[in-house]
């Protein structure tokens, strides 16, 4: 982990709030593992306006041109910074934050269950999953067509993927955990790996509660420093005889076991 800076090669929109960012970041290529994220600096050298970094899932790594891609909404200052800069320019960030989600080798089937922007960091563990030549099943649920552009990234990883939107403006009406929930039987045999929402992932572990079904979740916090240090990022966690732990999701995570997430 380190601060770097790094050239800004591409922040193209891709819809009306979304969009995607390339840096060129030798050390991040050579460093970075599926499941971490970056913390970067949201305004300009000198200025502490928003103060605090924000933190976003790595989105794609192309070690031959050492470049890592970050997917991101506007939703507030720190974002709508990020959307207003221009190739060239220099980005401040930390990294590779956070562990690398633990894949079981010996398992050759995969569903991943992407909602909203949880569908980024999902986009570089799928690439290493066929890397790793698995069985990948890919799950995406958006409110509307605003990722309609992002289905392009994913088809160059994943061929067998189902997109839902509530409105049905993009891929089929409906829920991905209502999907999944009719067809919970032919998926027993699949790991699944998730991130998304918390109503979504609380339905996932509510459908998959008692069948023994490994599943990963890749939680997503408000934080503060983004090293472990604040304890500004908790997630409450199962332990044996009905007790419970407070785990930091950017230092012990951001991957945890779904089953063992306290929902409150």
């Amino acid at each position: 982990m380190k601060i770097l800076k790094g050239e800004i090669l591409l922040n193209k929109k891709y819809g009306e709030k979304l969009y995607k960012m390339e840096i060129f970041s030798p050390y991040i290529c050579k460093n970075a593992l599926p499941g971490q994220f970056v913390n970067i600096k949201c305004c300009y050298e000198g200025m502490l306006d928003p103060l605090l970094r924000r933190p976003f899932g790595i989105y794609e790594i192309d070690k031959k041109f050492n470049v890592f891609s970050i997917l991101y909404l506007v939703k507030g200052k720190g974002t709508l910074f990020l959307s207003k800069l221009k190739k060239g320019e220099i980005l401040n960030f930390i990294g590779p934050l956070g562990n690398a989600i633990k894949i079981d080798t010996e398992a050759e089937n995969y569903l991943l269950v992407g909602g909203g922007i949880g569908v980024a960091p999902l986009c570089l563990i799928a690439k290493h999953l066929a890397d790793l030549q698995k069985n990948i099943y890919f799950v995406a649920g958006f409110k509307d067509e605003l990722f309609f552009n992002w289905e392009s990234d994913l088809i160059k990883i994943v061929r067998n993927y189902r997109i839902f939107t509530e409105n049905g403006s993009f891929g089929e009406k409906g829920l991905p955990t209502n999907f999944i929930r009719e067809r919970i039987a032919q998926y027993n045999k699949l790991n699944f790996i998730c991130c998304g929402p918390r109503e979504m992932l609380k339905a996932l572990q509510d459908i998959l509660q008692g069948k023994n079904i490994p599943a990963i979740a890749l939680m997503e916090e408000i934080m503060a420093c983004g090293i472990g240090a604040c304890m500004g990022c908790v997630l409450k966690i199962k332990e044996a005889s009905n007790a419970f732990t407070y785990k930091r999701v950017c230092s012990d995570g951001p991957a945890f076991n779904l089953m063992e997430v306290i929902f409150d």
